[in-house]
């Protein structure tokens, strides 16, 4: 009967061990250039996604596009943002929208001023991201649209369409301040 038992819990203890780990198991890794050739490395797990060049920092995932005019609108208040968090904030923002050379794209992002990590659609990883990103949130390809993932790469928030700097600044703090 001692011997039930104890298999019993350790049956049990391997379970909820499993469990536990396989919430933190990394699915898919997706690797990026962004426009300056800085590698980029997201690892996706159930619950969020592991930014390499981000680690401790609150994400906003941005999907955006360069002839959308609200994504354009947006643009100003996440430099913003980007400024006035920068140590314990970070963007990385993916062109989905048209096919631009990466040398116009450069260009486009040099003379708005945008101070955060961009990736092109030129990659056809970004492709292969966009369908990971789809399935996960049944999103169905408008943009803008925007996922803010804590300091330990869970996502919180999921936005469609152009949201205020006041909104993005209120979650943004919200998960700053949160110790956890």
């Amino acid at each position: 009967m001692k011997r039930l038992i104890l298999g019993f819990i350790v049956a049990v203890f391997t379970i909820t061990s499993s469990l536990s780990a396989a919430e933190h198991k990394e699915d898919y890794t997706f690797k990026f250039k962004d426009l300056n050739g800085k590698k980029v490395v997201l690892n996706t797990f159930l619950e969020g996604i592991h930014f390499s060049n981000a680690k401790g920092k609150v994400v906003l995932l941005s999907f955006w596009g360069n002839e959308c005019p609200p994504c354009l609108m947006e643009i100003p208040e996440l430099i913003d943002l980007q400024k006035k968090y920068k140590n314990h904030f970070s963007i990385e923002a993916f062109q989905v929208q048209t096919r631009i050379s990466d040398q116009d794209l450069k260009t486009f992002v040099k003379d708005r001023g945008i101070n955060y990590t961009v990736i092109n659609n030129s990659d056809p990883q970004v492709f292969r991201f966009t369908d990971y990103i789809a399935a996960k949130t049944s999103w169905k390809g408008l943009i803008p649209f925007s996922i803010l993932f804590d300091k330990k790469g869970n996502a919180t928030k999921i936005y469609l369409g152009l949201k205020s700097k006041q909104e993005f600044e209120q979650d943004i703090t919200e998960l700053l301040s949160d110790n956890k």
